[in-house]
This record gives C-alpha cells, structure tokens and sequence, in this order.
C-alpha cells in the first residue's frame, strides 16, 4: 500500500487551496445590536416572565383554594 505524495494530493484538492481570500466584510453582531438595546430586550422579557408567573400562581392558587 502506498502513501499518496504531497503533489497528488495537491493535485486532487487543487479547486480547494487555489482559492482567493475574500475580504472580510461581516460585521459583529455587536455592532448590529448596540448594548442598550439589548439590556432592555432582557430588562422587558424578564418583566413579561415575572407577570406570567405571578398570573400562573394566582390562577392556581385560586383553584387550589376553591378547593
């Protein structure tokens, strides 16, 4: 069984290290959401979580005390 040389497989994967370096225009993602808006997506959606557990437990203890 023989070892493949440097070239042969150079030769095979030719299409993937010829390639051209593209410029890297991706921006961060913090650069697309800025800090504030994302401490007040967190600030409202615990708010929301907060009222839906207080409903939750209001309805359940409703049932529970009518019990």
């Amino acid at each position: 069984m023989q070892t493949p040389t440097y070239a042969d497989i150079h030769n095979r994967y030719r299409d993937l290290t010829n390639r051209t370096v593209r410029p890297n225009n991706a921006t961060g993602f913090l650069e697309n959401h800025h800090v504030i808006d994302i401490a007040r997506s967190l600030f409202l959606s615990s708010l929301m979580w907060m009222a839906l557990a207080i409903i939750v437990y209001t309805v359940y203890s409703m049932v529970a005390g009518g019990r």
